[in-house]
């Protein structure tokens, strides 16, 4: 169990029909909801073994007795919430982003453990905000890091790379947090980047859960993708392409399913990034922050 809070607000019985569609019935009993208010939900980290704390938490994915009552926005504003229940029960909540930065694809992180609110008295016609603290699951797997904070960049250029990652200036505004950001310079004379994880990694093709997560902040379109080793070749295939942000920005890319798809006599993995100056950037400047290549077994 992740920590959870919450205090209790009184709450005239109006507008409530409009939310009552996001309520399953079931077990739950017909009459006037109790709300709950879910105003933030944060990551807590081990940083030497887990790295950075750093998440981007959108949704909130609400079960109360074991039974869906929904997924809800909360990245702009906190959720409010109807649920058809009366007394003591049980509240879990748990923590949704978008794999791939897609709003199509919104999930409750596997990686990230429920919080869950025994003994949680639902009141009637109140509004309960609740807040509370994931952290990952022991059964994580953190494969790679890195947070940029050493004297080396475990990202290596590959042959046909024009350009290198280097670190940032300490203390300058293009960190995105510590001392050092990864930092990629392209202009006319330095047009093309590739670089790839310097060890290859063994990850799981069975459809465990395998996610790559960093932040990044960049003018100029990049892609992020793995080679594929075999004991006769190397096969490049491109997993995401981002776009320009003018803010750091946190993603998560789903592996899974590439990984999945690969061949029986793949050895093992890199992680590649790359980037082409484009067309109408004249400097282009991608920073990169957190890489955490992570999954999950038994999940």
């Amino acid at each position: 169990m992740v920590r959870g809070d919450f205090r209790i607000l009184s709450l005239t019985a109006l507008l409530i029909f409009g939310f009552l569609a996001s309520c399953q019935k079931n077990d739950l009993k017909p009459g006037i909801p109790s709300f709950i208010e879910v105003t933030t939900l944060d990551l807590q980290t081990d940083y030497s073994i887990q790295g950075t704390d750093s998440q981007k938490i959108t949704d909130v994915w609400v079960y109360v007795d074991d039974q869906s009552i929904g997924a809800f926005e909360i990245s702009e504003k906190p959720a409010i919430i109807p649920i058809l229940k009366e007394g003591i029960g049980t509240l879990r909540l748990e923590a949704g982003i978008k794999i791939n930065g897609i709003s199509a694809t919104r999930i409750p992180n596997p990686f990230y453990k429920p919080i869950i609110i025994e003994n949680f008295n639902f009141v009637p016609d109140s509004i309960i905000q609740v807040s509370g603290t994931t952290t990952y699951w022991e059964t994580v797997t953190f494969v790679w890091m890195e947070d940029f904070e050493g004297v080396s960049i475990s990202v290596d250029t590959t042959s046909k790379s024009k350009a290198d990652m280097v670190l940032t200036p300490s203390g300058t505004d293009l960190t995105f947090e510590g001392s050092h950001s990864g930092r990629i310079i392209l202009d006319e004379d330095h047009d093309l980047y590739e670089g790839a994880s310097f060890e290859a990694f063994e990850l799981p093709t069975d459809g465990t859960p395998v996610v790559l997560e960093m932040n990044y902040k960049t003018n100029n379109m990049f892609t992020v993708g793995i080679f594929a080793q075999t004991a006769s070749q190397i096969i490049q295939d491109p997993l995401i392409y981002l776009n320009p942000k003018d803010e750091w920005n946190k993603i998560y890319i789903n592996l899974t399913n590439k990984l999945w798809q690969t061949s029986d006599d793949v050895i093992d993995f890199k992680i590649f990034f790359g980037a082409v100056l484009q067309t109408d950037v004249t400097e282009a400047e991608i920073l990169i922050d957190n890489i955490k290549l992570i999954y999950r077994k038994n999940y």
